[in-house]
């Protein structure tokens, strides 16, 4: 394997609410960061808010960090560039994103839905068809964090951070390359869980029962 200045690792941030700001920045700071929303003209608003300033996301230990994604568009080509693909977005705008990556998706990308929902892997199945084989799909129970911005596109808050998180893997043999990548992604907390499988996931899935707002 080559170092990592050598190989230089791509995350795609799907997205442009609360959660996908927060992981933009996040992940931004150590890794190749491109957010991505095909929601309207978001992205452009987005890129517009920032500017050539850096984003500021302030996390719940009181620390700050600042950090620049290197894009934000609403091209799906840059799907290609991505080793891992994480949609933090509203699960009914899963299939949408999964469609639009189809032609340029590379095999391999680890494609994490905080939450999936219900049917997560059996929707990416049926939108990347034929490439669906060679991805690794992983299905969060929920998100990360409670986050709020505090200035849209410019500044967010991590409210609280979860200690442990249930994700399952489809391929289950692939879990530890997917484990590598996300725990990576998210730090120490929360701690990514292996629960058994993507249906496991979907029977659970505990926002179709109750949802509680953030207090």
């Amino acid at each position: 394997k080559e170092t990592e200045e050598k190989t230089p690792f791509c995350v795609l941030v799907c997205g442009g609410g609360n959660a996908a700001q927060v992981a933009t920045a996040m992940y931004a700071a150590r890794y190749q960061t491109i957010a991505i929303s095909l929601y309207a003209d978001e992205a452009a608003k987005w890129k517009e808010a920032l500017g050539t300033d850096e984003y500021e996301l302030t996390l719940d230990t009181g620390k700050v960090l600042k950090s620049r994604p290197d894009d934000i568009t609403n091209d799906p080509s840059v799907a290609a560039k991505a080793d891992a693909i994480v949609l933090a977005v509203p699960s009914f705008a899963h299939g949408q994103y999964f469609e639009a990556f189809q032609p340029y998706i590379k095999p391999d990308t680890v494609v994490a839905c905080m939450p999936a929902r219900s049917g997560g892997d059996i929707l990416m199945a049926a939108k990347l068809k034929e490439k669906a084989d060679a991805v690794i799909f992983v299905g969060f129970e929920t998100l990360p964090w409670a986050c709020r911005f505090t200035e849209w596109g410019r500044k967010a808050t991590v409210l609280g951070t979860k200690g442990a998180i249930l994700a399952a893997v489809t391929p289950k043999t692939k879990w530890p390359q997917a484990f590598a990548v996300l725990q990576g992604l998210l730090g120490v907390f929360p701690n990514v869980t292996e629960s058994p499988t993507n249906l496991g996931i979907s029977l659970r899935n505990p926002g179709a029962v109750i949802h509680p707002g953030v207090m």
